[in-house]
């Protein structure tokens, strides 16, 4: 039956939403950083999400794992890693239950100890994700208003962990010809030269002016092929990153070998930030399509 339930777990108080389509599609969402943890396309058994089961959770913790949600930042710079909105409590403002189910948050409070960590981003604004789960696809929009008075800038992305069967044979298509930005070469530019983006560690490229669709191939020797499809509008960029084994060494909510279960496509609004005038609204989509 669709519907939605709103639960604790049983260990720590983590408020969460869990919501159902008619055709048994569902997604776990955590108020806490409006992170989604689980999805399950309708007739799935398993979790198309990885998360670790080192996995932290509470007010202001990001759950290794799901699809975080970058913003205003996204990496490195004035903020902490990726920006605050992650770390936000967030609110339920509007369920819709149809063949689909659509969940919107809005964000609401930071925790005390968040709220001098982002004196370099001292702008009202407004911010909602829609979560759209049904049938073979989740879709989340994140919307950003700005009700100050001065125009901001803010860079964003939709982070998914997606989860693979085995990360060295993976395969990213849809990105040959691009320049991309290079964390682990210093942020140098390069030119991707190959016709799939292949993970043999680690990996964490930022490719501009990304195609609309991409496509995450999840192949291993001896079993059928599974093609996930990653649409996003609004998002001009697209990020590709697989911590490698030395990346999930060095934190400690991942466990040994989470490496190889996982695969991050993002969109993202990284190279250019966004510059939204007072009173202007922008909008980020990322839907997935997976067919089990």
């Amino acid at each position: 039956m669709s519907g939605a339930t709103l639960g604790e777990l049983a260990d720590v108080a983590v408020p969460f939403v869990d919501v159902e389509a008619t055709d048994g599609a569902m997604a776990r969402v955590y108020l806490d950083g409006a992170q989604v943890a689980e999805w399950r396309p309708a007739g799935a058994r398993k979790n198309a999400l990885f998360v670790s089961e080192r996995a932290q959770y509470g007010a202001g913790v990001s759950i290794r794992g799901g699809i975080p949600v970058c913003f205003p930042q996204f990496g490195p710079g004035a903020l902490p890693q990726h920006g605050f909105a992650r770390h936000c409590r967030w609110r339920v403002v509007e369920l819709v239950l149809r063949e689909f189910v659509l969940l919107e948050l809005a964000r609401c409070d930071l925790p005390a100890e968040w709220l001098e960590r982002t004196a370099a981003w001292p702008h009202d604004f407004q911010a909602q994700l829609r979560v759209q789960v049904g049938g073979p696809s989740l879709e989340l929009t994140l919307q950003v208003t700005n009700i100050d008075s001065v125009p901001f800038a803010f860079t964003a992305a939709l982070h998914p962990y997606f989860a693979v069967r085995d990360a060295a044979a993976a395969q990213v298509h849809g990105l040959a010809g691009l320049t991309y930005r290079d964390a682990l070469a210093g942020g140098a530019e390069f030119v991707e030269q190959g016709e799939s983006v292949l993970f043999p560690g680690n990996v964490d490229r930022v490719y501009y002016s990304a195609p609309d669709v991409l496509e995450l191939r999840d192949a291993v020797p001896g079993k059928r092929e599974r093609v996930l499809r990653i649409e996003k509008r609004g998002f001009p960029d697209a990020v590709v990153w697989n911590p490698g084994p030395e990346g999930t060494a060095s934190r400690a909510d991942f466990a040994p070998g989470d490496e190889r279960q996982m695969v991050c496509v993002e969109a993202g609004a990284i190279r250019e930030p966004v510059v939204l005038e007072p009173g202007g609204v922008w909008r980020g989509t990322q839907r997935v399509v997976w067919p089990f």
